[in-house]
């Protein structure tokens, strides 16, 4: 009888013990695992920063010499080839006229006829075309050839409305041209018309130096549209942006191991650097260049490195 009493307590006593014991486990506070993320870090620098705007330009040259037949007949010698170089007078065709040609080939004629007229160079130049090789028939007037002046290579530029304010007559500019090479130049002229398709205003731009630069070549031309001297700049890596670009802001350093969001106002943006408008930073200032992306408005950090 006293061992069936007995048995009941020490099993009710036995799951009180563990209710106890799971109670003031569950009442024990869980331990905080702060996160520490890695960032490097740059201080902002007062500089120059200039903004540019890029159009496209054509090379073109503007003095060019057609030269023309002067007779009706057949093209008996040509001495020259595209690429070539001419001087003044140079005798660069001989014409065989069709009378003497028709004369020569009368069995009945007793005349022997020449009948060539030389044609000649009317400039300095290179030969651009040859529109009539030897051994062609031309009619007086036809084009046989096309000279061009080398000193006289040009780009020309077409300027939307609304930014040939951005550019004066003798401004300097710089040309791109496909290989990468910059070429210094200056506005030559201004034209006072506008093309009717584009709405665009044509600009002359002079090369400052002589360069092998062939018709028609595409370069990009750098046009300042805005520059400051004593700008606040800071690497693009340390501007962070919304979903719709709308706030910008930088991560800042308070002590050794804290970072705090704060937003920011930007003025000019370079190609890798930006200029910071307000708030004012100072050259002690740490602001987080990598790392910085997704934290919160507080984050804890390690420098690992400071630019």
């Amino acid at each position: 009888m006293m061992n069936r009493v007995l048995i009941p307590l020490y099993t009710g006593l036995a799951c009180l013990a563990n209710f106890t014991s799971c109670s003031s486990s569950q009442d024990q506070p869980e331990k905080t695992i702060r996160t520490v993320v890695p960032v490097t870090v740059s201080s902002p620098h007062t500089g120059k920063m200039t903004e540019y705007t890029e159009l496209i330009a054509t090379s073109a040259f503007l003095v060019k010499a057609v030269i023309q037949s002067p007779v009706a007949g057949y093209v008996e010698k040509c001495s020259l080839s595209p690429g070539d170089k001419t001087v003044n007078n140079q005798v660069l065709f001989q014409l065989r006229t069709k009378e003497s040609d028709a004369l020569n080939q009368d069995s009945l004629g007793s005349m022997s006829l020449r009948g060539m007229v030389p044609v000649k160079s009317k400039m300095n130049g290179i030969v651009a075309t040859i529109d009539h090789p030897q051994g062609d028939f031309v009619q007086e007037g036809d084009v046989l050839a096309t000279l061009i002046e080398p000193g006289s290579l040009v780009f020309l530029l077409e300027v939307p409305f609304e930014l040939n304010k951005l550019i004066r007559s003798g401004q300097e500019c710089t040309l791109i041209l496909p290989d990468n090479t910059e070429v210094i130049a200056n506005v030559k002229s201004v034209l006072p018309s506008m093309s009717g398709a584009s709405q665009t205003q044509r600009m002359v731009l002079k090369p400052r130096f002589a360069r092998d630069i062939p018709e028609n070549l595409m370069a990009r031309v750098k046009i300042v549209r805005n520059a400051k001297n004593n700008a606040v700049i800071l690497p693009k890596s340390c501007l962070l942006n919304d979903e719709v670009l709308k706030n910008a802001w930088v991560m800042k350093l308070i002590n050794d191991t804290m970072a705090v969001k704060i937003p920011v106002a930007t003025g000019i943006r370079g190609t890798d650097s930006i200029e910071i408008v307000s708030p004012v930073f100072g050259a002690a200032d740490r602001i987080l260049n990598s790392g910085n992306y997704g934290l919160g408005d507080t984050a804890i950090v390690r420098i690992i490195r400071q630019q």
